[in-house]
């Protein structure tokens, strides 16, 4: 294959938009139902304090239960969709900023390119994950089970809004470089002395002759923001801030003033919150975090391979893969100029 990076990302990148689009359809059951009392071969199937369902075990759960006893596949087919939305919806929105901020940096010249390289190397001195977190913290609380008198409550409440801030604070850096440094280097191209010959202006040449050679290059770049936008988000899940909020399971199984068992879990499946509670899920039920982390690593692989093929698929310099074909087309485009002659 000539671009074999560029083809496994598509082929994987398809199959998880396909999981996306018509996963929830193909759940077996409701993602949100427990079956606290489940009986399969003569033993009882549970949430706490009981064993809970393994994979490859039942076939009508085939993947088996969580550790509060939902049904798993129908949990990882609703859970790609939204994790799938909000990447898309945070690399766009980076990417719109990078292209704004690194254009315009670009055009006005010197004069104002030290702003973007200071902006740059004070956000690369700080992790954007420790950015995040902080916004996440300071706008939501933290991720942890408090009680009010006797009842249980929740301090995570993120929202689609919360993730959108928190990831896009500085995330824009990377793409606004890129930007930047191509903008510069075609307004040193020579044919641009006759755009300021006939008397266009900055922006005019920006929108006839900047622009259209910048479009090019946004499907790479919002290729490598996915990447880094899903990464984010499995470490955010992982250390328990994730999308659509949670709520508490209990499970009273004595007679005192506070329930033996309480979780915080979260309600609509995601993959950033199946990630969530690893080392809780652990002891119970590891292969929640194992299916969740292979979904994740799908994502991260195709956009990786994308990106990377998109990158050579651009790249003029890199030598072309040569064939038979081209060679005798080229032969018989002499021959003709030859007779032409």
């Amino acid at each position: 294959m000539k671009n074999l990076p560029l083809t496994l990302g598509l082929l994987i990148t398809g199959f998880m938009l396909l999981i996306a689009i018509f996963g929830p359809s193909l759940a077996p059951h409701d993602p949100l139902v427990e079956n606290r009392s489940f009986r399969y071969q003569g033993k009882f199937y549970g949430g706490p304090p009981r064993e809970t369902l393994p994979p490859f075990v039942h076939p009508e759960h085939p993947l088996g239960f969580d550790d509060i006893s939902r049904d798993l596949l129908s949990r990882l087919l609703w859970a790609v969709r939204p994790t799938l939305i909000l990447c898309v919806i945070i690399a766009t929105v980076r990417l719109v900023l990078g292209m704004a901020i690194g254009g315009i940096t670009g055009l006005l010249g010197q004069r104002v390119a030290w702003l973007l390289d200071t902006l740059m190397s004070i956000t690369s001195a700080i992790p954007i994950l420790i950015i995040a977190l902080g916004y996440l913290i300071w706008t939501n609380g933290t991720a942890l089970v408090i009680y009010q008198g006797t009842t249980p409550m929740v301090a995570n409440k993120a929202g689609m809004s919360a993730f959108l801030i928190a990831l896009c604070l500085t995330g824009w850096v990377n793409s606004a470089s890129v930007i930047q440094g191509q903008v510069q280097k075609v307004l040193q191209a020579q044919y641009l002395e006759s755009a300021h010959a006939i008397g266009l202006n900055r922006w005019q040449i920006a929108y006839r002759y900047i622009l259209p050679q910048m479009l090019p290059l946004l499907p790479m770049l919002l290729a490598s923001e996915l990447t880094a936008v899903t990464l984010i988000v499995a470490e955010l899940g992982y250390l328990g801030y994730f999308i659509g909020g949670s709520y508490v399971y209990s499970d009273f199984t004595k007679d005192v003033p506070l329930p033996d068992i309480v979780k915080q879990k979260a309600s609509q499946p995601e993959l950033g919150q199946m990630l969530s509670d690893f080392f809780g899920q652990y002891s119970r039920s590891p292969w929640v975090s194992v299916f969740a982390g292979i979904l994740m690593v799908l994502l991260l692989i195709g956009f990786t391979l994308t990106s990377e093929g998109l990158r050579r698929q651009l790249d003029i310099t890199r030598p072309r893969r040569w064939n038979w074909r081209g060679l005798f087309q080229r032969q018989a485009s002499k021959t003709k100029l030859k007779q032409t002659a």
